[in-house]
């Protein structure tokens, strides 16, 4: 597991750009239909919805899909036609794969979307549906990391993946915590101690401090819980030794240990994989922001997930806007079940959302509305509305955002997972 590239990855994430128009490169591979062709062997190459012009010196037919390499680039792109590949079995064959059914779905889902990558990703691509058995979700993944430049390594699609399917992230530091307490080598490591403030095992009364109306003991508990993480790891180390290391700094050290126990390396690379994956998922370009920040809660009754999703932008010197964003905050509650507040913020006019499987919830807010009137206006807020929605126990969503959030269009603010 190569997490020594993690850092500088995260850092150029935040300078990829929007819209990003399709770069070829020689050496990759992609299927493609012929269109056109010249006499002067210029073709126009449809590659699922976009087409190329691209210079080709073999004789083609218009009514065939081929698979092409590109040799050249520079100027008009010109094009190798790869012989001998006239069905999947050949191209497998080619590729060294196995001539499976699994396989084969993943080589007609390829060829329909517009993919061009070289040889060794092609296969890396495979390797990982084999490892998922779920073509559709890889490919999605696959989609995002070229979207939005990102390298096609292990780490990074097992961090993309880890936001798609894995426990929460509360569970995730229960397991690992509890894995290495049984280790007798491990169980004295610094990392157990974070691991169990993280949870709230070393002070009980952390749970109290939610309980009552303070919001800036609150605003403090997130704000040390995001350093205990240490989702801001790359911008606190600076190239400089930290003498006390967040929990993501300590599962680096952990995961680069000779002779780990096998258990306590998966839960700790799930864990890891889940940090860098919350930090995968945020992007910035042209002023606009989005960040997903997921925080383990200790609660009187169990540690739960705050997530928390933003979409805003930064004013002229650098800050965020105050006046123009888009707030969700996500709980599941051990009593009263998911709740999730939704709080648009236009001209600091704000319209709050209230998504909830209990129906005392409305009832039971009555009377804090009037008190978050008056707490707002103090900062120069003035609260328009307050609606609550019942929503179905039921419901098939990751941390609420499938129904709740609104999908984020292409040219606006774009959504990595």
């Amino acid at each position: 597991m190569n997490i020594d590239s993690m850092q500088s990855i995260i850092q150029s994430n935040k300078r990829s750009q929007l819209d990003r128009t399709p770069v070829f490169k020689p050496g990759q591979i992609f299927c493609g239909k012929v269109r056109y062709i010249d006499p002067s062997n210029h073709a126009i190459i449809q590659i699922g919805g976009e087409k190329i012009i691209a210079n080709i010196e073999a004789p083609l037919d218009v009514r065939k899909d081929y698979w092409f390499e590109v040799v050249k680039t520079d100027g008009t792109i010109q094009l190798k036609v790869l012989d001998n590949i006239s069905n999947n079995d050949a191209f497998l064959s080619f590729l060294h794969l196995p001539k499976t059914k699994l396989m084969n779905e993943f080589l007609q889902q390829w060829k329909q979307m517009n993919f061009s990558f070289e040889r060794n990703v092609l296969t890396k691509v495979a390797d990982w549906i084999n490892q998922v058995n779920d073509i559709q979700k890889v490919l999605e993944i696959v989609q995002q990391m070229d979207k939005h430049n990102l390298p096609m390594t292990d780490v990074v699609f097992q961090s993309l993946l880890s936001m798609k399917s894995s426990s929460p992230l509360s569970v995730l530091i229960e397991n690992l915590y509890q894995q290495l307490n049984q280790d007798s080598r491990a169980k004295n490591l610094p990392i157990v101690q974070t691991l169990q403030h993280l949870l709230g095992k070393d002070d009980p009364n952390i749970a109290f401090s939610l309980n009552g109306s303070d919001g800036n003991k609150i605003h403090q508990l997130f704000r040390q819980l995001n350093t205990l993480l240490g989702m801001n790891y790359e911008a606190l180390i600076n190239g400089a030794e930290m003498k006390n290391l967040p929990l993501k700094g300590q599962l680096i050290q952990l995961l680069t240990m000779d002779g780990l126990p096998l258990p306590v390396k998966k839960e700790a690379e799930q864990l890891f994989h889940k940090i860098i994956g919350t930090q995968l998922v945020n992007i910035e370009s042209n002023g606009l922001l989005q960040m997903t920040l997921s925080l383990p809660l200790p609660l009187a009754e169990k540690v739960i997930d705050a997530n928390i999703h933003w979409r805003g932008k930064k004013t002229e010197d650098g800050k965020l806007d105050p006046n123009f964003c888009l707030i969700i905050f996500d709980l599941q509650m051990p009593s009263l079940g998911t709740i999730v507040s939704r709080m648009q913020v236009q001209n600091r006019t704000i319209n709050l959302y209230i998504f909830c499987e209990d129906d005392k919830i409305e009832h039971l807010s009555q009377p804090f509305v009037d008190l978050l009137k008056e707490n707002l206006k103090k900062l120069n807020y003035q609260l328009a509305a307050i609606k609550f929605e019942k929503i179905d126990a039921n419901r098939q969503t990751n941390s609420g955002e499938q129904n709740l959030i609104p999908p984020v269009q292409s040219g606006s603010l774009d959504v990595r997972i």
